[in-house]
């Protein structure tokens, strides 16, 4: 088997990004001392590191291979993203490399060495990679095509493919406003771009409307469980939040937890409550009640992800000169909103 950077970054117990840093003699914003510098090239040469140059060589060819960076693949919005590249690549005659990162930058760049090293054409990153920007820089060193998808609000140094947020988020509020309702509550996970974005456009809307004494956004985690326990948490203090008539949820995923909370807090939805989410995952018209959603479908998503991807790979294209493709969300009305 090569030795790999992570194989150098275990023996001199530093990070794959400081060994790349030294090994393609990269500056860094942070200094490295020179007693690193000398034991990685070392441990290096005692391992007999080898550049990939194949890799690097074979570009101008294609091998038909295309890595992912998956953030969640727990996420059912993001599984739906997967099943879109994947039916694109499948049908264009590539197959796909799967690496789950969970948000950590050093596993991504430690994928995209390997992905280098088996010469995959591009590499399409699902969700947002919070961390070291200049270990995503590196990313983008090592692989020329790179598309985004999800998770994203604006163009970063790389193309990518996402839903309007700030038309999605309108599209919730329009439809609640219509219903009568003024004491809106939103719940959003912080830690999402697109999420915090959500939150702003739904504190402007309540503020445009005359509403602004009834802005209150609560935070919590995206998953089912977390969101349980968050809606637990609103549904034994409503009193104390002003009994609001209706939830916007950033996420299907936080909507969801919030309909298990209602459900065993004796809080029945909508005739106490209207619930709204965002996404239109597959259990989504399966909840009870089905759940009124803004669709961004994520199977779309991700064909037009692979699709950007694949164009790129095959007719040579510059990242610098693609433009991001931008969804326009859609309302669907189902049974956990109603007239208040």
């Amino acid at each position: 088997m090569a030795v790999t950077i992570k194989d150098i970054a275990q023996r001199a117990a530093v990070s794959t990004t400081t060994v790349s840093r030294i090994l393609n003699g990269r500056k860094s914003g942070l200094p490295i001392r020179e007693e690193t510098r000398q034991n990685v090239l070392s441990i290096a040469a005692e391992l007999g590191y080898k550049p990939n140059i194949m890799a690097r060589a074979l570009r101008g060819s294609r091998s038909s291979l295309i890595g992912v960076l998956a953030q969640n693949i727990t996420s059912l919005f993001h599984s739906q993203i997967l099943r879109g590249l994947n039916d694109v690549a499948v049908k264009r005659a590539y197959r796909v490399f799967l690496g789950h990162v969970q948000q950590q930058v050093e596993v991504a760049v430690d994928y995209g060495s390997m992905f280098e090293q088996y010469h995959a054409d591009g590499i399409l990153i699902v969700g947002e990679l919070a961390g070291d920007e200049e270990a995503l820089e590196m990313l983008l060193h090592q692989h020329r095509y790179v598309v985004g998808i999800s998770d994203r609000i604006s163009r970063r140094t790389f193309p990518g493919v996402y839903a309007d947020s700030v038309v999605g988020t309108r599209l919730a509020m329009d439809h609640l406003w219509s219903l009568g309702h003024r004491n809106i509550l939103y719940v959003a996970d912080p830690r999402l771009q697109d999420a915090r974005l959500r939150a702003e456009v739904y504190e402007h809307y309540m503020g445009a409307h005359d509403a602004g004494e009834n802005i209150r956004v609560i935070h919590t985690s995206r998953s089912f469980q977390a969101s349980y326990e968050t809606g637990m948490d609103i549904f034994a203090n409503l009193a104390a939040l002003n009994h609001p008539t209706a939830i916007s949820a950033a996420t299907d995923a936080i909507a969801i937890g919030l309909l298990e909370a209602a459900y065993q807090s004796r809080i029945s939805v909508p005739d106490q409550i209207s619930i709204v989410g965002f996404d239109d995952i597959d259990i989504a018209p399966f909840t009870i009640p089905p759940l009124t959603t803004v669709r961004q479908s994520g199977f779309e998503m991700g064909q037009a992800a692979a699709t950007l991807l694949l164009d790129m790979i095959e007719q040579h294209l510059d990242s610098a000169t693609i433009e991001d493709v931008v969804l326009a969300p859609s309302l669907v009305v189902r049974q956990s909103s109603a007239a208040v």
